[in-house]
């Protein structure tokens, strides 16, 4: 019986772990040999140039997007990869990590309203689909050559935290 409960234990252990969603701070423990996303030495995301940016392009952000903006990205790693072409919340950062350029580029392509970018890589945008009823919305590619939404599940992300997740544990 002993042998029973304890194995019974270890699996309803198993099953939570499964389904508890990934926060941040299990992601800044998980690579906490990595350095935080944020240089130090450069203008901190902040919160008027962010809700600026929301207004005058008619963006919509999940809310881990925002904490990351605003919270986290001083503590939690991103990965190389992920950096290239991410967008920070603060006007006086150069235009290789400026959010407002991102999302400048994208609404200049007149790709679709229903994605919010905040990555952009030779042409593609990470976005938000934000056409979804969940609060986190997920994360996509829209690929500039087919002109959509990359198809490849390999490129799909439940949230943002989970984009994160992915991006580091592909390049480490």
């Amino acid at each position: 019986i002993c042998r029973f409960l304890r194995d019974c234990y270890k699996q309803s252990n198993v099953v939570h772990n499964f389904r508890k969603k990934m926060t941040f701070k299990d992601i800044k423990e998980k690579y906490s040999d990595r350095e935080p996303a944020f240089p130090s030495n450069c203008p901190e995301p902040n919160e008027a140039d962010l809700n600026e940016l929301i207004e005058k392009y008619n963006c919509k952000f999940p809310k881990s997007f925002i904490d990351f903006q605003l919270k986290f990205c001083k503590e939690v790693p991103i990965g190389d990869f992920a950096f290239e072409g991410f967008g920070f919340a603060n006007k006086e950062l150069d235009p290789y990590m400026n959010l407002e350029e991102v999302l400048k580029d994208y609404a200049e392509l007149k790709f679709p309203e229903y994605l919010t970018p905040f990555r952009q890589d030779n042409g593609d945008f990470w976005c938000f689909d934000n056409r979804s009823s969940e609060s986190e919305f997920p994360v996509v590619i829209f690929d500039h050559n087919s002109n959509g939404i990359e198809s490849d599940p390999n490129y799909k992300w439940k949230n943002f935290i989970d984009w994160i997740d992915k991006t580091m544990e592909d390049e480490y």
